[in-house]
């Protein structure tokens, strides 16, 4: 591999008068864009090095397994060789084990290889589709990588949290029995579980079913920032924690409520596109802001008692919400839940902060700009903030889009919440790629 060699960084130019405000500012963005590029560079590189790791571990397992096999003894080959790297590196036993797993199914996860080969996918998020598939069969394997190493809608690498909110999508759309199954076998382990954490703290940990824990999460979330508005001087944190102690120590523990479990009614948000509704389709279904249910468990929320139901009428081509404009300066509730419905998150780049819990920012400053849909985003106060105070930059651009321009100039383009994404077919996995390496 050829080495990578970083060019000379120019250092800042001193604030004097030859300098004039606008040029310093000219002259920190290029060396801002120069250090993004090295990084960048430096990323692509250190994909390809883990992908050399990963077939050297898979290498090594060859090898050792030749070995254990040539001594008649029986011990788990996997054991001696996370030992053998574990003892060698200084790495923990755990990740060596992870790495493993990675290393000898490559046939199984032949996608996410290739794509650490090219540079394109880091070992930190091959590992996690390795930890997250590891109940699938390798033909839903193929089908849940696909859909991870899609290319983004603009070309720009894909954040973190997109990235998540994709493999867990796809999982969930693909393993509809295993993953009852297995819930139903979860439901019977839920419990409350407390410890002493140490300076007179403790923690209280609350296990049951996803969707009435969303609920109970959004119920504090929305009583925290009610008081929040109203002036009280504590965190969102720490009044979502004192709300909850005092509804444990203080509300009714009704006996009936508690005997009924996890089936009683719940004030959830839960998005079920009509196709997954009537049966068509069981693709899987978003509690905003919480992460992905099957087809099966949304059906059973929905048809649940107590249950209501609210239409999100959207564009069937491109899965946005619909939406009118409206005169007035303020937005009245119903714009409101016209935008944030549009929006669905945070419009700055890479955010996933869910819309109501943003706030909504005339683009072009009322009353050069309309209160309409068009000109009214969701942004979260760190991104609301930025883009106040000119330090990032953004302006609506074709097909919706949101155009921010960082300090370093580079630019980025966020759209409106596309609420069918679950029901887009993966791109396909291509015949033609090459075999992995024969470890």
């Amino acid at each position: 591999m050829t080495p990578f060699v970083s060019s000379p960084r120019v250092a800042a130019p001193p604030l004097d008068d030859d300098y004039t405000k606008a040029h310093l500012q000219i002259d920190l963005t290029i060396e801002g864009d120069h250090l993004l590029r090295e990084i960048e560079a430096l990323e692509v590189e250190k994909a390809k090095v883990e992908a050399d790791l990963i077939d050297a571990y898979a290498a090594l397992h060859s090898v050792e397994t030749q070995q254990v096999a040539a001594a008649s003894v029986h011990v788990s080959t996997d054991r001696v060789v996370a030992d053998e790297i574990a003892l060698a590196t200084g790495v923990g036993a755990g990740e060596v084990a992870r790495r493993l797993d990675l290393a000898t199914a490559p046939r199984r996860h032949r996608l996410i290889r290739q794509a650490m080969r090219h540079g394109e996918l880091s070992l930190h998020r091959a590992l996690q589709v390795v930890s997250e598939t590891a109940q699938l069969p390798d033909a839903d394997v193929a089908t849940v990588e696909a859909a991870v190493l899609a290319p983004s809608r603009d070309g720009q690498p894909v954040p973190q949290r997109t990235y998540v909110t994709r493999l867990r999508r796809a999982i969930a759309s693909v393993d509809q029995r295993g993953s009852d199954e297995r819930r139903d076998h979860a439901r019977s382990r839920r419990g409350v579980f407390g410890r002493q954490t140490g300076d007179g703290m403790g923690s209280l940990t609350l296990v049951g079913s996803g969707d009435v824990i969303a609920a109970v999460l959004d119920r504090l979330d929305a009583a925290a920032r009610e008081r929040r508005s109203a002036g009280d001087s504590r965190s969102l944190d720490q009044l979502r924690s004192d709300l909850a102690a005092h509804a444990l120590l203080h509300g009714p523990l009704d006996a009936t409520a508690a005997t009924a479990g996890a089936g009683a009614p719940a004030m959830a948000w839960l998005v079920v596109p009509f196709e997954v509704a009537v049966g068509t389709s069981d693709a899987a279904c978003e509690l905003p802001g919480h992460g992905w249910v099957t087809a099966r468990h949304a059906r059973e929320i929905m048809t649940r008692a107590g249950s209501v139901w609210r239409t999100l009428p959207v564009d069937i081509r491109t899965g946005r919400a619909l939406s009118a404009p409206s005169a007035s300066y303020r937005p009245t509730r119903e714009m409101v839940e016209h935008v944030r419905a549009v929006d669905g998150v945070c419009r700055g780049p890479g955010c996933e902060v869910l819309a109501r819990r943003c706030d909504l920012d005339h683009e072009t400053p009322w009353p050069l700009g309309p209160t309409a849909v068009g000109n009214l985003h969701a942004k979260e106060r760190f991104h609301h903030n930025l883009k106040t105070a000119g330090i990032w930059r953004s302006e609506p651009v074709d097909d919706d889009g949101l155009e921010w321009t960082t300090t370093a100039g580079r630019r980025y383009v966020t759209r409106p919440k596309d609420w069918r994404a679950g029901l887009r077919e993966p791109r396909p996995v291509g015949a033609d790629d090459p075999d992995p390496p024969p470890f």
